[in-house]
């Protein structure tokens, strides 16, 4: 605890410039992946402007989890995953 204080420095306002400005506190890796956008996101929005002149060996493949496929046993979830990429 007797740390703590000798870390802390209280400035008083009036030692401030008057134009100034309180920057907020830098994010936090949450607070910052919540604000970029996925990477198949921008990818699949960068094919559909490219149109034709995609290279077709970029293929976007969406992730397929678990869920998504449903309580199928675990032979043929790896049959279904086969199944839905593209060839």
């Amino acid at each position: 605890m007797s740390a703590i204080p000798r870390t802390l420095r209280v400035v008083p306002k009036t030692s401030l410039k008057a134009g100034s400005k309180v920057l907020p506190p830098p994010l936090t890796n949450r607070n910052e992946r919540a604000f970029k956008e996925p990477l198949l996101r921008i990818m699949a929005r960068r094919k559909q402007e490219a149109g034709d002149i995609w290279p077709p060996n970029l293929r976007i493949e969406p992730h397929v989890t678990k869920t998504a496929i449903g309580k199928v046993p675990e032979e043929m979830r790896v049959q279904l995953k086969r199944l839905l990429k593209e060839r």
